[in-house]
């Protein structure tokens, strides 16, 4: 297959995933996405959002690209052992700490085996480096670059198409009418780094130890555990793999 013409996968969110696929298919040229919607175990509000979004995206690209019928994903132990089991070790050893740290890498990695199923397709993903002067733990330019080099690791490639995109770029190619037509689904855990002044503070040095000693290294371990796995090793036990990476 010429993946630069074939199937990719989409990581459905909110709008700005939306907008990432329009993006992709207008850059890349893809015939069909494949839309997937991953589950933490923390999301609250309507949960049918997700499938509204994917509508949406098919309206976008009627007469463009293929939308199918969304895949649903989830892996609550996988969650568990990358963003609740180790906070205090993290905490300790880094400085820093919120379950959103790793769980955009954990979104990620879950869409991981199925583009491998389907040829090592791209998986596009609608993260942004800013999102118009509000800080968010879980999408900076460090661990979107870092879960670039994760995939790219697999054989996968985690297109970014409009990270550098303001508030109203992302209305251009999703539409500007996203919360009253589509709405959203939220998060038990949403704001948990936000101080009550609205302003968001880390040790950056911290962090940046974080990414190249937690969030790269354990990404990379997830991977290597699913891989021996399709060669008949036993299931994969996380919380061993997550503390192997902080062990090791």
């Amino acid at each position: 297959m010429d993946r630069t013409r074939g199937l990719a996968i989409v990581e459905i969110a909110g709008r700005d995933s939306v907008a990432a696929a329009v993006a992709a298919v207008r850059e890349r040229g893809f015939r069909e996405l494949l839309p997937t919607i991953a589950f933490t175990g923390t999301e609250t509000g309507d949960r049918e959002a997700p499938k509204r979004a994917v509508a949406a995206l098919e309206q976008l690209l009627a007469g463009v690209a293929r939308v199918h019928e969304p895949v649903a994903l989830s892996d609550p132990a996988l969650w568990s052992a990358m963003n609740a089991r180790p906070a205090a070790e993290i905490q300790r050893r880094f400085g820093v700490y919120s379950p959103c740290l790793a769980c955009h890498l954990y979104l990620h990695l879950l869409r991981v085996p199925l583009a491998w199923s389907h040829h090592n397709a791209p998986i596009i993903a609608g993260e942004r480096d800013t999102h118009d002067g509000r800080v968010k733990l879980s999408q900076t330019p460090e661990s979107i670059d870092a879960a670039i080099r994760v995939l790219g690791s697999a054989g996968v490639e985690l297109l970014q198409p409009v990270r550098a995109l303001g508030g109203e770029g992302i209305a251009t190619l999703a539409g500007d009418d996203w919360d009253e037509r589509i709405g959203h689904l939220g998060c038990q855990l949403s704001g948990n780094y936000v101080c009550f002044d609205g302003t968001v503070r880390y040790d950056e040095r911290g962090y940046a130890r974080y990414i190249a000693e937690f969030y790269e290294p354990v990404g990379r371990a997830v991977l290597d555990a699913w891989r021996a796995e399709r060669e008949g090793a036993p299931a994969t036990d996380f919380n061993a793999v997550v503390r192997g990476v902080l062990e090791g």
